[in-house]
Parts: C-alpha cells; sequence; structure tokens
C-alpha cells in the first residue's frame, strides 16, 4: 500500500524542520554557467508544449507534455533566476472538422464544447502545478489576428496559391495523406475500409480546390537546417526520422478547407469560401503567445523550445520550418519529442475505457508523487506503460523509503541538531573529514554524499541542460544505493 504519510511528513518537514536562511537578492543554484548556445538574448528562453485538442477530456499523455515544459522550464528559471527571463506557454486547439464534429455528436455548439474543455485542461493544470506564463486558446481574437497576418505574409510572399487537391483525409489527425499511407482494414460492417496506416484512424477520399502552399520549395533547406543543427530535434532517433523524411519528394500541402465543409476555424482573408487549415492555425500560436505580429515577438521567437510528442513531429519538424521559412523567419532553437503512455500493455482509447484520468491520479498519488512518476518513468525514445501498482511501488521505493527516508536521516537530532539547511552544524559535521572530537558523527561516506549533491548541477547541466531529457536525471544521480545502503545501516 502507498505509504501516503510518507508524503505528509517529507511535506511537514519542509514548511517546520528546516528553516532557510534569509538571504538578499536573487539566490543562483547550480556552480556552473549557462551553455554557450543558451546564451543569446540576454538569458532569455522560450518553452511551448502542444496545444490539446478538446475533443475529449485530458489523459495522462497531455499532463505528461505539460509536465516535461514545466520540468525544463523550472531547471532553466534555477539557472536564470529572474522571472522575466524565461516564458512557458500550453493552451488548447479549438478549431477543426474534429471539433466540429465532436460537439455535434454531443449536441453543443462548437464555442460551448471548447468552453468547457478548455476549463477541464487549465483545471488540471492548476492542479498539478503547471507554471506556465501564458494559456493560449485558438478562438482568441488574438490569435486569429495573428494567423491572418501570417497568413497574408505567405501570399505576399508568392508561396499560396489556389488549386485542386484531392487524396486521402483522416478527420482525427487532421491531414491529407498519400497513398502509400493507406492500409485496408475490415470495419464494423465485415466490408473493408481504408484507415491511417499510422495511426489507424479511418479516412476517405477528397476532392477540393483549396489554398496550397509551396511546401516542395523547402525540402533542401529543410535538409541544410537539420545537417547544420544535429540538436535541432531530440533525442537523436527522432532526429533521423525527420531526415528520412526528407529522402522523399515533398509535395505542396494544402492550407485551406472549403467552408462549406469546415466552418469552425478562422477564414482566409478576402476569400470567405475557405477556412484555414487547422495546422496552420494551430501552429501559429506560438507566435501568438509572444506578440506576433507587434515587433516584440522578435525577442523571444530566437530562443524558442517546443515540446511535443512524437505523432505530430512531422507538422512540427518539416511543415512548421518551412512555413517559417516561407515568412521569412528564423527556426525552433530545440525540439524535443517523447514518446506515449500505453496502459497495461494497450494504447490508451475511449473505445477500450482504459484512458487514464490525471486529476484522480493526482488526487491519489498526491501532486507531487505523480509528477514524480511520470517523469521518472517517461523515456523520451520510447512508450512507456502505466498501471496504479507500478505508481504505488515507485513511490514506495523512491520516496516514501530512499528520499524520505534519507531526508529524515539527514535532519535527525543526531547529525543535525539545529534541522537547519543549508548550513550543519560544524561540532557534528566539520566541513573537512578526519577530523575527530566527542561530538563528531560525520564519517568518510557522509562525505561523500556531500560531494556527489555538491556536482549534481554539473551533472544535471550535462545531462539536461545537454537536452537529453532521459532516464539519467533521476534520483540515482544523488544517491548512489551503496551510500544510501550505508546511511541506512547507521541509523542516524
Amino acid at each position: 500500500m502507498l505509504r501516503i504519510s510518507a508524503f505528509r511528513l517529507l511535506g511537514c518537514i519542509r514548511y517546520s524542520r528546516i528553516s532557510l536562511p534569509q538571504e538578499s537578492g536573487p539566490r543562483h543554484y547550480g556552480s556552473c554557467p549557462l551553455d554557450a548556445h543558451d546564451e543569446v538574448r540576454d538569458g532569455r528562453a522560450y518553452f511551448t508544449t502542444p496545444i490539446f485538442y478538446v475533443n475529449a477530456a485530458p489523459h495522462i499523455g497531455h499532463l505528461y507534455s505539460a509536465l516535461l515544459a514545466d520540468a525544463l522550464c523550472r531547471h532553466r528559471r534555477l539557472r536564470v533566476p529572474v522571472a522575466a527571463a524565461t516564458r512557458f506557454s500550453t493552451g488548447t486547439d479549438e478549431h477543426g472538422l474534429k471539433i466540429q464534429q465532436a460537439a455535434a455528436t454531443a449536441g453543443l455548439a462548437p464555442a460551448e464544447l471548447c468552453d468547457r474543455v478548455s476549463a477541464q485542461f487549465q483545471q488540471l493544470f492548476r492542479e498539478a502545478g503547471i507554471a506556465s506564463t501564458d494559456f493560449i486558446r485558438t478562438t482568441e481574437a488574438r490569435h486569429r489576428l495573428a494567423v491572418q497576418h501570417f497568413w497574408e505574409v505567405l501570399k505576399a510572399r508568392g508561396l499560396l496559391y489556389k488549386g485542386l487537391y484531392e487524396g486521402w483525409y483522416c478527420a482525427s489527425d487532421e491531414c491529407f495523406l498519400p497513398e502509400a499511407k493507406i492500409t485496408w482494414q475490415q470495419g464494423p460492417s465485415g466490408d473493408a475500409c481504408p484507415v491511417s496506416l499510422e495511426s489507424g484512424h479511418p479516412v476517405s477520399w477528397t476532392k477540393e480546390e483549396n489554398y496550397i502552399f509551396r511546401l516542395s520549395h523547402f525540402r533542401e533547406p529543410l535538409r541544410q537546417w537539420l545537417r547544420d543543427d544535429p540538436q535541432a530535434v531530440i533525442p537523436e532517433p527522432f532526429y533521423h526520422a525527420v531526415l528520412q523524411w526528407l529522402e522523399e519528394e515533398l509535395p505542396d500541402l494544402s492550407v485551406s478547407r472549403k467552408s462549406s465543409h469546415l466552418h469552425w476555424g478562422i477564414p482566409v482573408p478576402g476569400d470567405d469560401s475557405q477556412t484555414i487549415y487547422v495546422w496552420l492555425d494551430a501552429l501559429v500560436n506560438y507566435l501568438t503567445v509572444i506578440g506576433y505580429p507587434d515587433a516584440e515577438f522578435k525577442s523571444w521567437w530566437p530562443v524558442t523550445s517546443h515540446i511535443i510528442g512524437k505523432d505530430i513531429l512531422k507538422f512540427h519538424a518539416i511543415y512548421w520550418p518551412a512555413l517559417l521559412l516561407g515568412a521569412g523567419m528564423s527556426l525552433p532553437h530545440r525540439i524535443y519529442v517523447h514518446s506515449h503512455w500505453t496502459v497495461c500493455g494497450q494504447k490508451m482509447s475511449k473505445s477500450l475505457g482504459n484512458v487514464v484520468d490525471p486529476r484522480t491520479c493526482l488526487e491519489r498519488y498526491t501532486v507531487d508523487g505523480f509528477r514524480y512518476f511520470l517523469l521518472r518513468q517517461g523515456v523520451p525514445n520510447w512508450d512507456c506503460d502505466y498501471y496504479d501498482e507500478k505508481v504505488v511501488k515507485l513511490l514506495d521505493s523512491e520516496l516514501a523509503d530512499a528520499l524520505g527516508g534519507l531526508l529524515n536521516r539527514c535532519t535527525a537530532k543526531r547529525i543535525n541538531p539545529s534541522g537547519t539547511y543549508p548550513a550543519f552544524c560544524t561540532a557534528c559535521f566539520p566541513s573537512k573529514s578526519g577530523l575527530v572530537g566527542p561530538l563528531v558523527r560525520a564519517q568518510e561516506e557522509d562525505y561523500a554524499l556531500v560531494s556527489a549533491v555538491t556536482a549534481l548541477p554539473q551533472q544535471v547541466m550535462v545531462k539536461g541542460g545537454n537536452d537529453q531529457c532521459s532516464r539519467d536525471l533521476k534520483l540515482d544521480l544523488v544517491i548512489s544505493p551503496r551510500l544510501h545502503k550505508r546511511t541506512s545501516q547507521r541509523r542516524c
């Protein structure tokens, strides 16, 4: 059984037993400077999550994306402790055929569905401690202005033309697919139905006169961008996936739909018969947040890091950079990619009834406990599996036992009579090892532990600051099994 009392004890210790010394001015954590590639525009950084579709309630995959961005942002704020130097945006994607259909199914107006589900995302992120500086909704007036201005820039640069576009369209994925990405599966009626080879979602043949973006012009510039910056997309397997896509021809991209078919969206400027493609609409949110099209956005855009799921990699690493180049803009600083969460070995889906409610998890395992679990167990390179027993086992062993036990021992009166951090009792814990005295309790293992903790900021910089969001940034950076075993044996 999960030892919730251990978390409550940690909370009590944090606020009552450990007293922090008074300091003047901002407190700096860590012992190393910023990476050279981060020292741009007066140390600013801008982190973004995807904006999440409001066709259904949030699940743990949405929370995981937000937590990764939140962790990167918090780490950055520790290194650059000036509030104005870091921005972090998240939000909801509220346009498109998928939303239009979900609202009709629910018997709601699209705006009503958007308000309802967006509020659920905002509440979840507040309860989970997601410290974003902006929550953007694509139905906001500021976003419509930004999208239509971006469209006009592409048009003025000769990159949009009207033409007949036909192909397989997937409403669930909001994209056209080539014939090679289609397969046929048996449907509910027993007939063979076309579906997306990648997502398994149904597709239908669509033929429309739309506006088309000259995506084919940007294949070589995109390849050059990736060759020049191997860290542009990380982890490495996803970087190579993008390069592999760019080995193939890059057809021009439909960037509008007939408004008679899709009315829930932003109209094409000067042509109300067309609605702007939902992905172009959604991607511009990253610019809307920082003030586009006003000049102020330029001080933030060069230092942008996107945190995304692997299912939307092509939109962020091919379509979005191409659109930005087309608009004469620089490309994102980093694209961090993560994999998905399965449940007991199966993909989460409403049809299987196995979607995990993150708010229930936060209540059951505590906010800090569930945040720790997702960040500890999540691995960007491959999918991670969720089941309740795994959460209980991890939190018991690492928080209640390992970290909680270590904290209690380190603040025990025998070794730390004043219960004060960060100062040690110099009589019990001299500044140098090898000293003896009637009150000395510190041993070589204790000094080794202090040394490991002192080196932690540098290790985080190497593994985290160099964009390796991986298992390595875990508890084992602080406590080796040998040290923890030794501390347990001593029972301070």
